[in-house]
């Protein structure tokens, strides 16, 4: 791929490997656009499309745990890329639509077509996630709002999988949300790296952890 002339011929490197076929759709897009956001957005509906699939194919209690995992990051994700696109991006209606997931736990399809069509976001939030603090100034200064306010969902999402561990043991939703639990202490950690080597004081950057927010201060200093 690193030798190959031009993107398409970067591509067909990768004919026997589950990317292709994703990618060799996205080309005709690419092309038009010139742009390699089709190719990663591509990539990223399909990771979470073979996602959600294998989980709602597990049998029995299962099924209904694992969902109980992806569902929410699911939501999560799909609602934060509905939110960018209209707010950093500007796309229209139609594309939000095609850059975002058809399904969802409890984000469903209305809720991203309120967004992708210029609906409040303040009440879209409130309603599918009730007591989130200070959305209207999040959403006021979006360059850092955003981040901030993808950082109160990934907290509730944390809760919500900590609590599985006091649930039943002999289920899937254990390893999986251990998996998700291991990769937020890991976002914790590289911001904690990336601070401490830019010498930042911990004042500008505890509010960015996702531990509690005393306890990421003392850490940091």
């Amino acid at each position: 791929m690193l030798d190959a002339g031009d993107v398409e011929a970067a591509i067909s490197q990768l004919s026997s490997t589950p990317y292709y076929d994703t990618l060799t759709h996205a080309l005709k897009r690419y092309s038009d656009e010139q742009s390699l956001f089709p190719l990663e957005v591509a990539l990223d509906l399909n990771y979470w499309q073979k996602l959600w699939a294998k989980a709602s194919q597990l049998p029995g209690r299962d099924r209904a745990e694992a969902v109980r995992v992806v569902g929410p990051l699911v939501d999560m994700t799909n609602l934060m890329w509905a939110i960018r696109y209209r707010v950093y991006y500007h796309l229209s209606e139609e594309e939000i639509i095609n850059y975002t997931l058809p399904f969802g736990y409890r984000v469903r399809d209305e809720d991203i077509r309120a967004v992708a069509v210029g609906g409040d976001l303040v009440q879209v939030l409130d309603r599918l996630y009730p007591g989130l603090n200070d959305i209207e100034s999040l959403l006021e200064e979006p360059e850092h709002g955003l981040p901030k306010l993808e950082l109160q969902l990934q907290r509730r999402i944390q809760r919500q999988f900590k609590a599985i561990f006091t649930s039943y043991p002999f289920q899937i939703g254990l390893p999986l949300a251990f998996a998700v639990l291991n990769e937020l202490e890991l976002q914790d950690l590289t911001v904690l790296i990336e601070a401490k080597s830019a010498q930042m004081p911990a004042d500008r950057f505890a509010s960015y952890l996702l531990m509690n927010t005393e306890l990421g201060s003392r850490v940091a200093v």
